[in-house]
């Protein structure tokens, strides 16, 4: 009898419809159509891999006060992020809003090897992204406001991702792959239908915040 596989990052209620293929227990060798490369052409398009390589050069110099090429700083605000129930972090963000097109930035400045930068244009597109030492490991796109396109993380030596997934009007459709050091996937859930991922995750996956009751105490030491 197949044993039936339960996809960690979800409450198992909510998985009659998914189709698990592998898990930390259960992993299985990865074939070169969905190798982590980031060169990989079946689940990274030019313009992605462009996009990827371009972002840490983009925020390598930003401060606290001083933003990417073409903005101005406009000021400090207090986001927070809502992980588990009733566990909230509070920090505070550098906000920038660029002089030749309608979008803004919000940067993060986690510690001082971690910067979160949020970029949305006037209609909600744009990305979020996080870095480690100046590299990129995260990076998840929106459009109108949600989750919509690539999100991948756990990016190590550069050219390997540790997770990847394709988003739909803020729903995962399609597979969200999960590989180890060596290569191999470690996890593979196929979503055949547009699911609402983030009202189930087990632990926040997403990098968005949200603005902070103006009241809020700053507890930006406190951040994951």
């Amino acid at each position: 009898m197949k044993q039936h596989l339960i996809f960690p990052l979800l409450t198992p209620e909510c998985q009659s419809n998914l189709v698990v293929t592998a898990t930390p227990e259960h992993s299985k060798p990865c074939t070169p159509e969905n190798t982590n490369l980031l060169s990989n052409t079946n689940l990274f398009s030019p313009a992605e891999q462009q996009l990827l390589k371009e972002i840490p050069l983009k925020y390598k110099s930003v401060t606290t006060n001083s933003g990417p090429a073409g903005t101005v700083f406009k000021g400090l605000a207090v986001r927070q992020w809502k992980l588990q129930q009733e566990l909230v972090k509070t920090f505070p963000v550098s906000c920038f809003v660029y002089t030749n097109f309608e979008a803004r930035e919000e940067i993060a400045f986690m510690s001082s090897r971690r910067t979160i930068a949020s970029f949305r244009t006037q209609f909600g597109d744009g990305y979020d992204v996080n870095l480690i030492d100046g590299e990129l490991v995260q990076y998840q796109q929106y459009k109108n406001g949600v989750l919509d396109g690539l999100c991948i993380g756990g990016v190590f030596d550069v050219v390997h991702c540790g997770h990847w997934a394709r988003f739909v009007k803020g729903k995962i459709l399609g597979n969200f792959y999960y590989w180890d050091r060596e290569g191999n996937i470690i996890m593979d859930a196929e979503f055949k239908e547009p699911f609402d991922f983030l009202k189930y995750e087990m632990k926040k996956f997403d990098l968005a915040w949200t603005e902070a009751p103006t009241n809020t105490t700053n507890s930006a030491q406190n951040s994951p």
